[in-house]
């Protein structure tokens, strides 16, 4: 029997952080046995184009096109990542006879003023507008969700509470919160000498404040004025167009090496080995997948005390959580001056994602949904 997912982007050779965590669940059904494409929905297409990633077949088309794929291959059950009024539109035709399974992960379910760090952009007043129509829209949705077979998946605890509350709805069934999957066997723990606690890596994209970029940036200047500065190795990688401005201040120093590329998985997993601290503040996350990645590898992350990020870092037990720049330099001090910490916090770093976060806890649990009746 076929499923079909419904999203708004999906990984391609020339671009691969484009939802790589939805792929990343694509690859584990098909690995035990579920039949199933990928639709990518997006009105500015004339006609329907279609790849090939990872042997995943990924269709692109507007929601005409879309209607026609979903009623040539009938699926079981449609299952949806980052629902958008577009595709609101496509499930109206279905949602009476076809069960569907409604993934939030974020940005899809809250309000605009929760992303006032990007207000400089020109484009805010846009994205203002077209905030609170999606909003409007899913709410509605939700509302006639309650007497249809549709299930919602949250990410975490935290992005349900914000959704309802910036949504103004209450879901009070068919709900679940199921966390993104981590790839255990890539991102396989690797136990870290005490020399590694020196070795600091941030993986990013540059295309957002949300990601905190800067305040990293700030908190490699605070280690600068340090006497143990130099005895550290910091390696950046990441892309987007806020890249070069943010790392301008920091390309100076010998120590700090910086890439302006993105890295596959597996060129991801070696840096993790050669590194044992991971830089991720962030000014919002609804998990933190990348952090999730690197401590399965057994780096040790130091992040950000905020949104969904404590329910995935417990502070001083598998990481450090601070709220400033000068936290954060104070944080990679401490592991600095005491190396056995540093390997303590790696361990169950590792520890506590493979228990909540591996196939078995995530991919499993989806599956159940999915597969129900």
């Amino acid at each position: 029997m076929k499923y079909i997912i419904i999203t708004n982007m999906y990984p391609k050779n020339e671009n691969l952080y484009r939802n790589a965590f939805i792929h990343k669940r694509v690859l584990e059904y098909m690995k035990r046995g579920l039949d199933i494409d990928v639709f990518v929905l997006d009105e500015t297409l004339n006609e329907r184009k279609t790849y090939t990633f990872e042997n995943v077949k990924v269709i692109e088309g507007n929601k005409f096109e879309c209607r026609r794929y979903i009623d040539h291959i009938k699926p079981k059950k449609i299952l949806v990542h980052f629902i958008n009024r577009h595709i609101i539109d496509v499930l109206k035709d279905y949602m009476l006879n076809t069960p569907i399974i409604v993934w939030i992960h974020l940005v899809e379910a809250t309000a605009w003023y929760r992303r006032l760090f990007n207000i400089t952009d020109k484009s805010f007043p846009k994205y203002v507008l077209q905030n609170t129509r999606q909003l409007l829209c899913l709410r509605s949705f939700i509302k006639r969700a309650e007497k249809h077979n549709i299930h919602f998946i949250f990410v975490s605890n935290w992005v349900k509470q914000i959704a309802e509350k910036d949504m103004l709805i209450k879901i009070n069934n068919n709900y679940h919160i199921i966390n993104n999957v981590i790839d255990t066997k890539i991102f396989k723990y690797q136990p870290k000498s005490e020399d590694l606690r020196k070795k600091i890596l941030l993986i990013r994209p540059f295309e957002s404040k949300k990601y905190a970029n800067d305040i990293a940036v700030k908190a490699i200047l605070e280690l600068r004025k340090r006497s143990f500065f130099n005895d550290l190795e910091i390696t950046i990688f990441g892309k987007g167009k806020l890249f070069y401005k943010t790392v301008k201040p920091i390309m100076k120093f010998p120590n700090v090496k910086v890439h302006n590329n993105f890295l596959t998985h597996n060129e991801i997993k070696k840096q993790h080995d050669l590194h044992g601290i991971f830089l991720c503040p962030t000014r919002q996350d609804s998990q933190g997948v990348s952090m999730c990645e690197a401590m399965s590898s057994g780096l040790v992350p130091i992040t950000t005390n905020n949104s969904a990020i404590p329910e995935f870092v417990e502070h001083n037990k598998t990481g450090i959580l601070t709220n400033s720049p000068q936290e954060i330099a104070g944080a990679i001090e401490y592991l600095y001056r005491n190396p056995g910490r540093f390997r303590e916090l790696s361990i169950s770093a590792s520890k506590w994602i493979s228990k909540n976060c591996g196939p078995e806890q995530t991919i499993e649990k989806e599956l159940k949904i999915i597969l129900n009746p």
